[in-house]
């Protein structure tokens, strides 16, 4: 588990550190500095620029040479650091790095795939995650169905379904988003292609929330099955905006969900704009499935409205008690829905 992350002149930090518990909700205004976190954490995995990102250069802070990540993780009673850094000595630039996060690093864009009435499969290559669009999880699917994971089962805490079978767990978490549906999956391996159904329609005929919200399923339950069942050392999700194209209801539930993983082990970070994610989670923490100290809020903001790269991004820390409550509630912090019903009135 990552348990502290340091930023130097990175993006538009200056200088900041983040301590982190099993579930982490980064929060703010468009531009503030939440998927720069994401970021960060994944450069400290992969250890290299990242793809579609540009080079290394375009991550240093104003008017600075270079930038410095590094996270502590707290794995088998033991303590260590990973660190990564960029500086630029003589129009070159230089990279060094020590250590590397163990475990499932799996990470899910905000930018994941929609409907699609076919996807890539039968890669020939094992799949770890179901990738950063979602592309994969027609073949995570697979394998965590065929036997190839050695018959997962999902941990007692997620299972919403009558067995401890992952597909049907899927499934069921799936009609708790989106009441009625049913969900399946195949693959042809004549096309190297899979497909994914609901209520046996394409899926370009139920819109986009349910596409959208697989592969957070998917994620949680097989790699909280694989913590639990001790086929990884470790676990961390980075989820980017779990409730894009979700109805109310079912961002609360996706809440409920992140924090039934988390008290599993799972580590999740989520970037979220939603009250509703928000709440789905004081309300988990209230019902006593998770205690309040595994859970940190981030809120992040600058103080004016100068452009970011001239101000440090300030970082708030929010806690959340046993009874849901938070501790403080700063300008801006999912305070939007009172604010318009205060103009209202």
């Amino acid at each position: 588990m990552i348990t502290k992350l340091s930023l130097k002149n990175f993006k538009a930090f200056e200088e900041e550190e983040f301590d982190f518990g099993l579930l982490n909700i980064l929060s703010g205004l468009n531009n503030s500095g939440k998927s720069s976190v994401i970021q960060s954490l994944r450069l400290l995995y992969e250890q290299r620029a990242l793809a579609d990102m540009g080079p290394l250069g375009e991550y240093i802070r104003r008017d600075s040479k270079g930038f410095n990540l590094q996270c502590s993780q707290f794995i088998k009673n033991a303590s260590e650091d990973v660190f990564f850094s960029f500086e630029r000595i003589n129009n070159m630039g230089e990279v060094k790095y020590s250590g590397n996060i163990k475990g499932v690093v799996s990470y899910i864009s905000a930018d994941r795939l929609g409907p699609r009435n076919s996807l890539p499969s039968n890669v020939g290559e094992s799949i770890t995650t179901v990738g950063s669009k979602g592309e994969h999880i027609v073949d995570f699917l697979l394998q965590a169905d065929s036997g190839e994971w050695d018959d997962l089962k999902v941990p007692e805490k997620l299972i919403k379904k009558e067995g401890n079978g992952v597909r049907e767990n899927i499934k069921e978490w799936l009609r708790i988003i989106s009441p009625g549906v049913d969900f399946d999956f195949v693959n042809d391996p004549n096309t190297d292609t899979g497909r994914t159904m609901f209520n046996a329609h394409r899926p370009v005929h139920v819109g986009f929330g349910l596409s959208y919200t697989l592969p957070i399923i998917a994620s949680v339950l097989i790699h909280a099955a694989q913590l639990i069942e001790g086929k990884t050392e470790s676990a961390l999700l980075l989820i980017e905006n779990p409730e894009a194209h979700l109805h109310p209801s079912g961002q609360t539930k996706i809440g409920e969900l992140l924090v039934l993983a988390a008290s599993c082990g799972v580590q999740i970070m989520v970037e979220t704009h939603s009250d509703h994610i928000l709440n789905g989670v004081r309300i988990a923490v209230k019902d006593g499935k998770i205690a309040p100290e595994n859970i940190n809020c981030y809120f992040l903001h600058t103080d004016n409205d100068e452009k970011r790269d001239e101000k440090p991004v300030v970082v708030n820390r929010i806690s959340i008690d046993k009874h849901g409550m938070m501790d403080y509630w700063p300008d801006g912090f999912f305070d939007e829905t009172e604010k318009s019903l205060m103009h209202l009135v």
